[in-house]
């Protein structure tokens, strides 16, 4: 018992694995602010066990400040603010934009038996787990969102300034 913990001990502090892994419901990535705790998930959306081209991903509210509770986005929510659009489709892959992130290809695709989201940033190409966008306190102004993920077996954090 002891080997084991000490086994899984090594894992969670030294290997990248465990950053990025999508969840059993088949997480991507999250988007948080800094106005509340409430955050939205983005999740594989996959048909027959497939990716679901047309709609690949599925994007709703975690409410932390409501007890956690789930809640899909509304048809404005998506459309300007957290939604996205396909790009391109491949077989069993696909580019999309975040609504209003239009230069910052997703690539959506499986990896290592796990599906994740691929971002390339500053020339560096990274797995991504979280954007946080940091707010102009409780107004609409985004001042700065960070998009964090794993880049050559670290974790990442890179900055995209609103101009």
């Amino acid at each position: 018992m002891k080997r084991l913990l000490i086994i899984l001990s090594f894992f969670i502090l030294h290997s990248s694995f465990f950053i990025y892994a999508s969840t059993p419901d088949g997480r991507l990535f999250q988007f948080e602010r800094s106005t509340n705790k409430n955050y939205i998930c983005y999740d594989v959306n996959l048909k027959d066990g497939k990716l679901n081209l047309k709609e690949p991903v599925h994007a709703y509210w975690i409410r932390a400040e409501e007890g956690g509770e789930k809640k899909e986005l509304s048809f404005l929510q998506f459309k300007f603010a957290f939604g996205y659009k396909v790009d391109s489709t491949r077989d069993n892959e696909v580019t999309i934009h975040l609504s209003p992130y239009k230069n910052l290809p997703i690539r959506i695709l499986k990896r290592g038996g796990k599906w994740i989201a691929l971002v390339k940033m500053e020339g560096q190409e990274m797995v991504v787990s979280k954007f946080f966008a940091q707010m102009k306190g409780e107004s609409l102004t985004c001042l700065y969102v960070d998009v964090t993920g794993i880049a050559n077996g670290k974790t990442v954090t890179k900055r995209i300034n609103n101009k």
